[in-house]
């Protein structure tokens, strides 16, 4: 599927300079959408990109403009006193990639990396950071919600999903009323016709029920493979199908033979086409324990897919209307109800993915991007 993207433009050798920070770009929501503010930005600064990883394994695309660069600094520690010295190593070599690219500002995502950054960036640099999870059901350890608390308040910009966790910055007083943000999570929209993917739809079989995300605890899975084990005899004409990877990958298959679904459920890794995966599938589901602002809902809906998610997140109360525009799952117990509902009508399917679409063009990454622009300038400012 192509996608729409920005026009390029040189900036110019006397273009302020940004430097992005995130833990890698293999695949997950955050990381697709810093890749879109990477290439966004690429068209009036000049860019770049470091990533705690090696920076070989990005599964999205990068504007050829935007120089990255991978620390290689991964990887489990085997104590307190490794832990310290890893992170000491880790601000050391951050600390020097911002020097070395006279950085005007640092724009750094997700919890641990924000202060990382906040503890490498000299004073003089502006910092924005973003806060991709809900703090409030996704906690830090203990050192480590201890060096938010220090380290937040020091940010120029806090850039929050939702209107809860902009509550939450204002309860806690981490961050100053006036250095938070909203901007929600974007997509950049394919070229797609709408009409031609719902007759396809339509005639498919078997249909598809499908999950994209990280195959880690907080999303879910187990849950829903013991959903789909109640619901396969009443959908035989259906299957499951995964798409994505990660810690959990071989326990979830092992689940999976163990329940004896193993024949209806479809194991993906992550895919670059990610709407080609989506136009090919029937409805949609997610399932996760907790959310920041899940990137793959928004995907599903500007592809007319129907879905079903729980409540795990202020972003799914802001996006979906249940039984207007998705089914809104409020706890385990209806889970096998609300995907029996949705597997059951191709009619409820149409019509809630209709307006399933309708509603995710408010999130189109040019109805956001301006947002990050005036964010980074007032940073700089």
């Amino acid at each position: 599927m192509l996608e729409h993207v920005s026009t390029q433009q040189d900036p110019g050798h006397s273009a302020k300079r940004i430097l992005l920070f995130i833990h890698s770009m293999n695949g997950g929501g955050s990381e697709r959408q810093m890749s879109y503010l990477a290439n966004e930005l690429a068209n009036r600064y000049r860019v770049r990109l470091v990533t705690l990883d090696s920076a070989k394994s990005a599964s999205y695309f990068i504007d050829p403009r935007v120089e990255c660069i991978g620390l290689g600094l991964t990887g489990s520690s085997t104590g307190t006193l490794s832990a310290i010295l890893s992170n000491r190593k880790r601000i050391r070599a951050l600390r020097a990639q911002i020097q070395d690219w006279n950085a005007d500002v640092v724009v750094s995502f997700c919890d641990s990396n924000n202060i990382l950054a906040l503890l490498a960036t000299p004073k003089k640099v502006p910092v924005v950071i973003s806060e991709r999870s809900d703090p409030r059901r996704q906690p830090l350890s203990r050192f480590w919600e201890f060096l938010r608390r220090r380290t937040y308040p020091k940010c120029n910009l806090c850039v929050v999903q939702t209107q809860e966790v902009f509550d939450y910055f204002q309860e806690t007083q981490w961050v100053p009323h006036d250095r938070l943000r909203i901007i929600p999570s974007a997509f950049v929209p394919p070229i797609l016709d709408q009409d031609q993917i719902d007759r396809e739809r339509a005639r498919r079989s078997p249909k598809v029920l499908i999950f994209v995300g990280r195959l880690s605890k907080e999303k879910g899975i187990d849950r829903l493979l013991q959903a789909w084990a109640n619901l396969k005899h009443h959908h035989i004409d259906w299957r499951l199908r995964i798409v994505g990877d990660g810690a959990e990958r071989s326990a979830l298959q092992q689940t999976s033979d163990q329940l004896g679904i193993a024949s209806t459920v479809e194991w993906a890794l992550w895919s670059k086409d990610v709407w080609a995966e989506l136009c090919a599938a029937n409805a949609y589901c997610l399932v996760s324990r907790y959310e920041g602002f899940p990137q793959s809902l928004l995907e599903a809906m500007a592809t007319g897919l129907a879905v079903a998610v729980t409540d795990c997140s202020p972003a799914i109360r802001e996006t979906i209307t249940d039984l207007d525009n998705g089914i809104v799952i409020s706890d385990d117990t209806q889970m096998v109800d609300c995907l029996d509902r949705l597997l059951s009508s191709q009619e409820l399917r149409l019509s809630l993915g209709r307006r399933a679409w309708e509603r995710s063009k408010d999130f189109q990454w040019n109805q956001i991007a301006s947002k990050w622009h005036a964010a980074i300038e007032t940073a700089m400012r």
